[in-house]
């Protein structure tokens, strides 16, 4: 219906207009809680639902038909119209692709099925997921704890690898992808802060990875396009535990974890859950914490554990992973589960060990005269506690002192801590997303970052000098410590040789002080700090006071400062 110029009804819509328009949204309705209520249908009423599903989309289809010619080409109408039309066709084909997939026959070939039309949709989304998602896209990522934030998520699509930052997870071991809020971490999430129409969960047996899109549309690709490249999968890959040379199907076991038998001191056996991570080797099985790097991964009951477990748990389920200080004393379910541990687990520690080799001959390279003299100069700058800002991921701005350990590394600033070893680079102005948040007052040449693999540590000195050493002086001390030379071989005054060295103590003064009862203030997880009178058996190799004592054989490492929770719970004026 053609309106005239100048016509005040211009633009209005007719009552019968109106009145189909509305059938056909009430029959999209109806179609889409046909679909869900189809999903829900068991085996026994399967070929009823069939029947009326056909019979349905039969009516919808005539329906389509009446009125394709019900508006004037062009209008607002028609418009609306071919828009609706186009996701019922959509919903036609996703049907129709399900119910193949669902009867799985070998004789049912894809091109006897779908249009041509069909095919060239299904190929366009096809080719659209593939390179978006081998190039990577943006989406909000919610956890179990921590605020939502912003991850890169990309896709292998022959590997069906999907990963991001340093964490990944296969399709063959996605058990379902949900479309809206329906796992635990959801429910965590208030509605105003996530959509459920732009969220959904990819789950596995042992996670789920819980991510938030921008749009529908791009929620609705993604989902399409990892349940079809899946089901392209599965035909092909399948986790098998006796696939020994399928390297990347083991670091998919360790990076979900998989529960193992534990052997205590003592001969008890726990049940734990293992998980290591492949790109640092840190390896975490209930409170221990070891790195595939400096382990020897034995099969076999050959510790001392295993010598008091005796005849519980037979020799071809058992592997140790044993470190210099202590062994993690682990048993499988079958001989094939421990085989596949101790396979993987080797041809990890060899790639690992390769990859610091290389880093340190890259480190060697970079070791010069400039830089021992650049690194001397810093340590007396270090030690000396210097006031600096630090930013936090809310642009929040908080003073704290801020001193480096020349000898182990360690930055320290407040109640946190981190280790040079763990930096990956060092970067000078507001080059961080932490420090772009923040106001023009701070400036680019008094801030600089430590980049590590998870957060960022964000600074801003008092001047640009001090800025420019800082930033000089921690370079230059990475190198050394990763090259492992002695900082009181550098060129340092010999102030700076006796600070670091301390006063050289006689053993018999030594011993003396540890048969000596001394009166030490003792802080526990619970309850105030209090007064224990503590003592050393140096026969039993025991520290003892008066509630308990804990042995010298079973200590990992004695560390100076306040670097455990314990200390860093503790709200009292104790010194570092």
């Amino acid at each position: 219906m053609q309106a005239t110029d100048g016509d005040p009804h211009e633009g209005r819509r007719s009552h019968s207009e109106i009145e189909d328009e509305e059938d056909f949204e009430l029959s999209v309705e109806a179609y889409q809680r046909n679909q869900q209520k189809r999903s829900r249908i068991d085996g026994s009423n399967y070929r009823d639902a069939e029947a009326a599903k056909q019979a349905f989309d039969s009516d919808m289809k005539n329906r389509m038909e009446s009125l394709e010619n019900a508006f004037e080409p062009g209008s607002i109408c028609h418009q609306e119209y071919l828009a609706i039309k186009n996701i019922y066709e959509s919903w036609q084909l996703d049907n129709r692709l399900f119910t193949i997939s669902e009867e799985s026959a070998d004789d049912i070939k894809m091109e006897e099925i779908l249009t041509k039309q069909e095919q060239a949709r299904v190929e366009k989304a096809k080719k659209d997921f593939f390179v978006i998602a081998s190039l990577g896209q943006n989406f909000i990522k919610h956890g179990r704890a921590g605020k939502p934030h912003l991850k890169t998520v990309r896709v292998d699509t022959k590997t069906g690898k999907l990963w991001w930052d340093d964490q990944s997870l296969y399709l063959q071991d996605v058990t379902e992808i949900k479309r809206g809020k329906h796992t635990k971490v959801f429910d965590g999430v208030s509605v105003n802060r996530a959509d459920p129409r732009v969220c959904f969960s990819i789950v596995t047996p042992h996670r789920t990875l819980d991510l938030q899109a921008s749009s529908f549309n791009e929620r609705e690709m993604w989902v399409d396009g990892l349940t079809r490249l899946q089901l392209k999968l599965q035909d092909n890959t399948h986790i098998d535990h006796k696939n020994l040379d399928s390297q990347s199907q083991f670091l998919t076991i360790c990076q979900q974890g998989r529960n193992l038998t534990k052997w205590s001191l003592k001969g008890v056996p726990g049940t734990k859950l293992i998980m290591v991570n492949p790109v640092s080797g840190k390896i975490k099985c209930g409170a221990a914490r070891l790195y595939v790097q400096e382990v020897d991964i034995v099969p076999g009951k050959t510790t001392q554990v295993f010598e008091q477990v005796g005849e519980k748990v037979s020799p071809e389920l058992c592997f140790s992973l044993v470190h210099a200080k202590r062994s993690l004393d682990l048993s499988a379910t079958s001989q094939i589960e421990r085989d596949m541990w101790v396979s993987g687990l080797r041809k990890l520690q060899a790639s690992l060990r390769t990859s610091q080799n290389n880093l340190k001959k890259e480190a060697e390279a970079l070791l010069t005269e400039d830089i021992k003299k650049t690194a001397a100069d810093f340590m007396s700058v270090c030690t000396v506690p210097t006031r600096m800002s630090k930013f936090t991921r809310s642009s929040s701005k908080h003073k704290k002192m801020v001193t480096v350990d020349p000898q182990s590394g360690v930055l320290s600033w407040g109640n946190g801590s981190l280790n040079l070893k763990h930096v990956i680079s060092l970067e000078s102005g507001k080059t961080t997303k932490v420090l772009q948040k923040t106001a023009e007052k701070v400036k680019p040449e008094l801030c600089f970052s430590l980049i590590l693999p998870r957060y960022t540590l964000d600074l801003k000195c008092q001047d640009q000098k001090t800025r420019d050493t800082w930033v000089a002086g921690l370079q230059a001390l990475k190198i050394v410590l990763a090259n492992e030379v002695d900082v009181l071989s550098l060129p340092i005054s010999e102030e700076l040789k006796k600070q670091f060295a301390g006063v050289a103590i006689n053993e018999d003064d030594i011993l003396q002080v540890l048969d000596t009862p001394r009166e030490f203030i003792k802080h526990g997880r619970t309850g105030r700090p209090h007064s224990r009178k503590v003592t050393v058996d140096r026969k039993e190799a025991t520290i003892n006071w008066a509630t308990g004592s804990n042995s010298l054989k079973e200590a990992y490492d004695i560390v100076r400062g306040k670097s455990t929770k314990v200390c860093q719970m503790d709200r009292t004026k104790c010194m570092r």
